[in-house]
């Protein structure tokens, strides 16, 4: 079978991870998930990450689950569906755990699935034209479904989340912009353009400090604030001991733009 999915990374130390199943709309299937975790995995790895993306082929971003996957779920007893979903979880949690900051470039429809895996990076830029649909409701389905729900919930609040999952919500790139679902709306015929300087603005950007921000952030609901404020403390100190807290110093000074390096 080939490959569902590509991945480049470019000089900047960019990484560009596009589903490639335009012909299903970049459905998703247990074999995408597999790719995207093993993609996710030599991001990872790369030690001059500065960036990755994440978007799709052709028209759509994702159409969400592959309807022969979910055949198959339907076909398979509890145990089976329990461990693919679990499998596709997997998926989740390599993008959510990357270190460096990770975009969802929506340049079509996300719907289901899709529209989870659009949430769980750290920033979005959708399409003007395209639509974030979470429709799980419209098949019986649960909006429980690869981290939807926990992205709702930290995006727009637990009771707006309730209404979106069990209503089948489907929003505009305006309507998602204005519920706090995306970063930014990009018009069409200037959507690869704005992608880019955004993510050259990321690329160019203290690496050390950026992970900082990401890891303070992540699980701020389980601390105390003491605990995290000592956190934040151990998070700067290895910051301020880096030479781009340096570099960023003497560039104030100098009044020019910084070259950092992440170390």
């Amino acid at each position: 079978m080939p490959d569902l999915l590509s991945h480049e990374r470019d000089d900047r130390g960019v990484h560009t991870i596009t589903l490639r199943r335009p012909e299903v709309r970049n459905a998703l299937n247990p074999q995408a998930f597999t790719e995207l975790t093993e993609a996710c995995g030599a991001v990872a790895a790369d030690p001059d990450a500065r960036a990755m993306v994440l978007t799709g082929e052709g028209l759509a971003f994702s159409a969400g689950g592959d309807f022969d996957a979910l055949q198959d779920l339907l076909d398979g007893d509890r145990e089976h569906a329990e461990a693919e979903l679990r499998h596709a979880n997997d998926g989740i949690l390599a993008i959510a755990c990357l270190d460096v900051p990770t975009v969802a470039a929506v340049n079509g429809d996300a719907y289901g699935g899709g529209a989870a895996v659009a949430l769980s990076t750290d920033f979005r830029i959708m399409r003007d034209g395209a639509r974030l649909g979470f429709v799980f409701a419209r098949l019986g389905l649960s909006g429980a479904d690869t981290g939807a729900t926990w992205w709702l919930n930290r995006l727009v609040g637990p009771g707006r989340a309730m209404e979106i999952t069990t209503l089948g919500a489907v929003y505009t790139a305006d309507e998602a912009l204005s519920a706090g679902m995306v970063t930014r709306v990009a018009p069409d015929d200037g959507f690869e353009a704005a992608v880019d300087a955004f993510v050259d603005r990321l690329a160019g950007l203290a690496p050390l400090a950026v992970r900082g921000n990401k890891r303070a952030l992540a699980g701020i609901g389980q601390r105390s604030l003491a605990e995290h404020l000592d956190l934040e403390a151990a998070i700067q100190a290895e910051a301020i001991s880096s030479g781009d807290f340096r570099e960023g110093l003497a560039a104030t000074r100098d009044k020019r733009q910084p070259s950092f390096r992440g170390n």
